[in-house]
């Protein structure tokens, strides 16, 4: 897995492509705790969950469904009590989804473990990406702060928080161009 920084930054990233309304630091803070949140499911090895039980590491908390019931809990949270513009109300919960389902998504581009159970509680099918170049972070924070930790780290820069950045600065790119963008004037009959 990736490192519990790099999914919450991860998180906080995606929270700039929500609509206008919602952007902020409590948009921000939510996604980026809820991008780190189902790796509190390593809890389970203090109860004795196996790793491979749908419940164990990279189990149900990694799945789709979690994300989905997640960002559902974390939308509602942003849209109480005020009118929302339906079309921004979808596009906010799209962005929530995609921050939450993100911990699952890099998980499954590491290089150890079982894999992920995206599709847990409908099949207990365990995942990876074709392509796995993330190196695992170690699952006790004293082993993160050492030489191996950040080598880690690094490596989740390289492979993951750069091209977040480029993608998120993209992004912003091309949503300052359409709101600072000429636009063409319509011709008057006087002409």
């Amino acid at each position: 897995m990736p490192s519990a920084f790099t999914h919450a930054f991860v998180g906080a990233a995606v929270s700039t492509l929500a609509p206008r309304e919602f952007r902020g630091v409590r948009l921000g803070a939510a996604l980026a705790v809820a991008a780190a949140l189902p790796d509190l499911d390593v809890v389970g090895f203090r109860f004795g969950i196996p790793y491979s039980d749908p419940l164990g590491h990279r189990g149900f908390s990694h799945s789709l469904t979690f994300a989905f019931v997640l960002a559902g809990t974390v939308w509602w949270w942003m849209i109480r009590g005020g009118a929302r513009r339906w079309s921004s109300s979808a596009g906010l919960f799209v962005v929530v989804f995609v921050a939450c389902a993100s911990h699952g998504f890099l998980d499954a581009f590491t290089d150890a473990g079982l894999g992920v159970g995206f599709f847990i509680p409908f099949g207990n099918g365990r995942y990876f990406w074709p392509w796995r170049p993330i190196r695992t972070s170690p699952l006790s924070v004293g082993a993160f702060f050492s030489s191996d930790g950040m080598t880690i780290l690094r490596n989740e820069v390289e492979w993951v928080w750069l091209p977040v950045g480029l993608l998120i600065g993209g992004a912003a790119v091309v949503r300052a161009s359409k709101w600072t963008g000429a636009r063409p004037q319509s011709k008057s009959s006087n002409e």
